[in-house]
C-alpha cells in the first residue's frame, strides 16, 4: 500500500524562504545592496567547479527553494554554464495533463522520480498552471505538442489560437507570431534545438507538401521547400540527436521513421527493425525512452505487442525487441484489450507506462508484474508523458524577442508551485 505524507502547503521553512526573497525584493527596488548571509557566503568560497558540480545534483524543488536564499545563488543558478550542466543530469519525471468530463483542463502535474531501496519510488510533485507558470490566457483548454530541453511548445485548442514556448519551471514564455503559411492547412509543429548555432527553432508543414522554420529570436517564419505528405501527429518526446522524429499512421506498419534535423534544416527517413516486415497493425507507438528510440508494436488483433529499442541511432541492426507483452485482453469474449505506452526506464530496470490513459504502472522485468503508480488521484483519462524539466531561460536565447514572465526572486508564481509539492513513498 502506498504511504504517502502531506506537509503543510506553507510550512515555515518554506514562509522563511519567501520572506526573505521578498525582503531582498524590496532592498533591490530601493537601492540597498542585497548581502548574502554567513552560509551562503562560506559556500561561495568553494570552488566553481565544486559548487556547480553540488548544485547540478539538487532536485528541481531544491533548486527552486536555493533561488531564494540569496542573490548570488540565483546567479549562479540562472547562468548557462550551470543550466547546461544540469540539463545534462536533469532526471526525467512524468508529465501529467487530464481531460476532465465537464470543465477544460488548464494545469499540468509534474512528478520527479527517484528510485529508492527496493521497489520503493519518491515522489515529488509540482503543479503548473496559468496563475503561475502557463501562458494559456483566456484560452479554454491548451494542448501539449512536445518538449525540447526543458521547454514546452504549447498551442490552443484549434489553429485560431497561438502558439508558445514556455519554461514551466522558470514561469518564463515567448509568443509565436502566425506563419506565413494558411493557418487552415498547417497542422503539424514541433520544437527542435541546432547544436551548431544554438538556436531553436519551431517546424510547421502544410498537408500539402510545404514546410516552413521559425528561428527564436528572428521573429519570421522562412520556407524550407517541400516536406513529406504523409505527416501525422508528433509524439510528445520525439526529440533525439538534433532531430524531430514521426511516424506515419496507416493499416501496416510503416517502412520507415520520420526525421527532421534542426541543425541541416532537412528530412531524411531512419530505418524500422527489420523483422517486421509487412506486419499488419494499425497501432503502433514511436517514443524517446532512456535516450533512444522505442518503437512498440502491436498485433493487429491487440492481443500483443513487441517493444522494440534502438540502441545504436541510424542503425537498422541496432534495433533490438526488449519486451513482449502478451494477453492484453481484458474479456477476450468481447475484444476489449488494455493499451500500453511506454514512458520511462527506472535505473532498478523497472519500466514505467500508461495504462489506458487512466493509470501509470510499474512493470517488473524479471517478475514480469505490473504494480500501480498513484501518480495522479484523477478519475479522468489523462496523458502521462516523459519530461525533463530545466532552467534554460527564454531571456538566453530569445536574442531580443520578447519574453514575458511570471516567477522572479520572491514572486508569487514560485510560492503557487511550492504549494502542491508533495512527497509520495510506495
Amino acid at each position: 500500500m502506498a504511504r504517502e505524507t502531506k506537509g503543510n502547503p506553507m510550512n515555515s521553512r518554506k514562509k522563511v524562504a519567501i520572506r526573505a526573497a521578498m525582503s531582498s525584493k524590496n532592498k533591490e527596488q530601493s537601492g540597498e545592496q542585497c548581502q548574502p548571509k554567513a552560509p551562503c557566503s562560506k559556500f561561495q568560497q568553494l570552488p566553481q567547479a565544486l559548487v556547480l558540480e553540488i548544485l547540478s545534483s539538487l532536485s528541481i524543488k531544491t533548486l527552486l527553494n536555493c533561488r531564494c536564499v540569496c542573490k548570488d545563488w540565483l546567479s549562479i543558478i540562472s547562468d548557462p554554464q550551470f543550466t547546461k550542466l544540469h540539463s545534462s543530469r536533469s532526471p526525467v519525471g512524468i508529465l501529467i495533463k487530464t481531460y476532465p468530463p465537464i470543465r477544460k483542463s488548464r494545469k499540468l502535474d509534474f512528478t520527479h522520480i527517484e528510485d529508492c531501496a527496493g521497489s520503493d519510488l519518491l515522489l515529488e510533485k509540482i503543479r503548473f498552471n496559468p496563475q503561475n507558470s502557463l501562458p494559456i490566457g483566456a484560452m479554454p483548454e491548451f494542448r501539449l505538442i512536445n518538449s525540447c530541453n526543458g521547454l514546452l511548445c504549447l498551442s490552443g485548442p484549434n489553429r485560431d489560437y497561438p502558439c508558445f514556448v514556455c519554461n514551466p519551471i522558470l514561469g518564463e514564455h515567448i509568443s509565436i507570431p502566425p506563419t506565413n503559411l494558411s493557418r487552415n492547412k498547417c497542422f503539424f509543429v514541433g520544437l527542435g534545438f541546432s547544436n551548431g548555432t544554438s538556436e531553436y527553432k519551431l517546424l510547421q508543414m502544410t498537408n500539402g507538401t510545404e514546410a516552413e522554420i521559425y528561428t527564436i529570436g528572428t521573429g519570421v517564419w522562412r520556407s524550407i521547400g517541400n516536406a513529406p505528405g504523409d505527416i501525422d501527429q508528433l509524439p510528445f518526446n520525439p526529440f533525439l540527436h538534433g532531430a524531430l522524429h514521426w511516424v506515419s499512421y496507416s493499416s501496416t506498419v510503416p517502412d520507415f521513421i520520420h526525421s527532421f534535423d534542426f541543425e541541416r534544416e532537412q528530412f531524411r527517413p531512419l530505418p524500422v527493425p527489420s523483422l517486421l516486415g509487412n506486419r499488419f497493425s494499425d497501432c503502433y507507438i514511436l517514443e524517446v525512452v532512456g535516450g533512444c528510440l522505442c518503437f512498440s508494436v502491436f498485433d493487429d488483433d491487440y492481443s500483443k505487442f513487441d517493444m522494440w529499442v534502438m540502441k545504436e541511432y541510424g542503425v537498422q541492426g541496432s534495433w533490438t525487441k526488449v519486451l513482449v507483452f502478451g494477453n492484453l485482453y481484458e474479456c477476450p469474449e468481447e475484444r476489449i484489450c488494455h493499451v500500453y505506452e511506454p514512458i520511462m526506464f527506472l535505473r532498478n530496470g523497472e519500466i514505467l507506462l500508461l495504462f489506458n490513459n487512466c493509470a501509470v504502472v510499474c512493470y517488473n522485468q524479471e517478475t514480469k508484474s505490473f504494480r500501480e503508480i498513484r501518480i495522479t488521484w484523477t478519475r479522468s483519462p489523462f496523458e502521462a508523458i516523459a519530461y525533463s524539466p530545466s532552467f534554460v531561460s527564454l531571456y538566453n536565447v530569445s536574442k531580443g524577442e520578447e519574453v514575458k514572465s511570471w516567477i522572479s526572486l520572491g514572486g508569487y508564481g514560485l510560492r503557487s508551485l511550492y504549494a502542491v509539492s508533495t512527497w509520495v513513498m510506495l
